[in-house]
C-alpha cells in the first residue's frame, strides 16, 4: 500500500483510506457481517486510515465502526477520523455532549482526526458563535480525545480563506474530483490555497458520489479507449492520488469488488501522467456539455417535511441522462414524491454542492412528463 508521511500529522497515511459512509447494507441497516469482510480486506490490504462521523446512518456507522473494527483490532493498528455535526448545537446539543457520544459509538478513547464537519458559511458562524474551533484545539493542547484538529469544507475558496487563517489546522478534507477540478466547485483553487500553506489535505468525494465510477456512454468510450483494462472510477482515484499534498484518498467502498479493485490500484500506485491528466480534461468537457445536477448522494438533505426523496430522485436524473435512459425517468421517480414538494427550501441550507434543489426538482418533473408525453 502506497503511503504518505507528513510531519504535520504525525504519522504515516496508506493513500487509501475507508470513508465509512456506504457501508454495506441489508434491509435498510448496515449489514455487519459483510462489513466485517470488507474491515477485514481493508486491514490486510495495508489501509489504516478510517473516517466515519456523528451523522452517518444516525449512529449507525459509528457502531459498526465498534463492532467491526475498534473491537477487533488493536488500536495501534488504525487511525480514526470523526466530525462535530455543529449544525446541531443550536437544537441544544452541546460539542462536548455530540464528542462523548461519538466516542462511545466508536468504543475509542481518543480520535486521531477530529474534523469540525461540512464546513460553509453558515456552519461556520455557529462555529465562531460557539468557539469551537478553541474547543477541538483545546481537546488536542490537553492531549485528550483529539490528536489531530481539523475541519471538512463545501464552499467557495473565499470562505476557506477566512477559515484556514482562523487557526493553525493540522489537516484539512476536500472534495476533490477531475470534475470539479476546474469547474463551479474551484477545487482546484482550494487544493492549492491548503497547499500553500503546508496542510495535509484529506480527499473525499474522489469518484464524486459515484458518478464518475459510471460516466456518459461517451466518458468510458475516451478512457476505454486510452486504457481497456482500467475502470472509470481507476481514473479518478489516481487523479486524486497523484497530487503531492494529498495524504489519504478517501474511498466510500460498499462491496468486495471496490475493495478488491482499489486495494490493486493502490497498492502499486502509478500517478498520471501529462497525456492521461489531458485526457481527464477531455473527459470534463463531456460532461460539462451535459445539463447534470450536481448531487453526490450525501443526503444532508434529507428530513423533506413533505416525505421527497431529493437525492434519489436526482440520482435517477443523473443515471437516465449519463446513460441515455431519460424514456425511463418517470418510472425511476414515481416512488421520489417529486409532486409534494411545497418549496420551503428547508433543504437547500443543508446541501454542500448549493443546489437550487426545488429548481431542480421542478426540472427533473417537468422532464419526466415531457419524456412520458413525448
Amino acid at each position: 500500500m502506497e503511503k504518505r508521511l507528513f510531519n504535520k500529522l504525525g504519522f504515516e497515511t496508506s493513500l487509501l483510506g475507508l470513508g465509512c459512509m456506504r457501508f454495506p447494507q441489508k434491509n435498510g441497516k448496515i449489514d455487519l457481517l459483510e462489513t466485517e469482510k470488507l474491515v477485514d480486506a481493508c486491514m490486510a490490504g495495508g489501509i489504516n486510515y478510517f473516517d466515519t462521523a456523528y451523522v452517518y446512518g444516525d449512529g449507525d456507522s459509528e457502531n459498526a465502526v465498534k463492532r467491526t473494527l475498534v473491537e477487533r483490532y488493536p488500536r495501534e493498528r488504525f487511525y480514526l477520523a470523526n466530525k462535530l455535526p455543529m449544525w446541531l448545537i443550536p437544537e441544544g446539543h452541546t460539542p462536548q455532549e455530540l464528542l462523548e457520544t461519538s466516542l462511545k459509538r466508536t468504543g475509542v478513547t481518543y480520535f486521531d482526526q477530529y474534523l469540525l464537519h461540512n464546513l460553509n458559511q453558515e456552519n461556520w458562524e455557529i462555529c465562531k458563535k460557539e468557539n469551537l474551533v478553541d474547543f477541538i484545539f483545546c481537546k488536542k493542547r490537553r492531549q485528550g480525545a483529539v490528536r489531530n484538529a481539523g475541519f471538512s469544507f463545501h464552499d467557495t475558496p473565499e470562505v476557506l480563506h477566512e477559515i484556514l487563517d482562523a487557526a493553525d489546522w493540522d489537516f484539512v478534507q476536500l472534495q476533490i474530483n477531475y470534475y470539479d477540478w476546474e469547474t463551479a466547485q474551484r477545487a482546484k483553487e482550494q487544493y492549492e490555497m491548503v497547499e500553500a500553506r503546508g496542510i495535509p489535505c484529506i480527499i473525499m468525494e474522489p469518484v464524486r458520489g459515484g458518478s464518475l465510477a459510471s460516466p456518459h456512454p461517451d466518458v468510458v468510450s475516451l478512457l476505454t479507449a486510452a486504457a481497456p483494462k482500467a475502470s472509470p472510477a481507476s481514473w479518478a482515484l489516481r487523479f486524486a492520488g497523484s497530487l503531492p499534498n494529498t495524504a489519504v484518498v478517501l474511498s466510500g467502498m460498499s462491496d468486495m469488488a471496490q475493495v478488491t479493485e482499489n486495494l490493486r490500484l493502490f497498492g502499486q500506485f502509478q500517478p498520471l501522467s501529462i497525456a492521461e491528466t489531458e485526457l481527464l480534461q477531455q473527459a470534463v468537457s463531456i460532461l460539462e456539455s451535459l445539463p447534470l445536477i450536481p448531487c453526490t448522494g450525501c443526503n444532508y438533505c434529507k428530513g423533506c417535511p413533505k416525505g421527497v426523496r431529493i437525492s434519489s430522485a436526482f440520482e435517477a436524473y443523473n443515471s437516465c441522462l449519463r446513460f441515455d435512459q431519460m424514456a425511463d425517468l418517470r418510472a425511476r421517480i414515481q416512488s421520489c414524491g417529486i409532486a409534494d414538494c411545497i418549496e420551503c427550501g428547508k433543504c437547500e441550507g443543508h446541501c454542500p454542492q448549493h443546489i437550487a434543489i426545488p429548481k431542480e426538482l421542478k426540472r427533473v418533473l417537468a422532464c419526466a412528463e415531457a419524456e412520458a408525453i413525448g
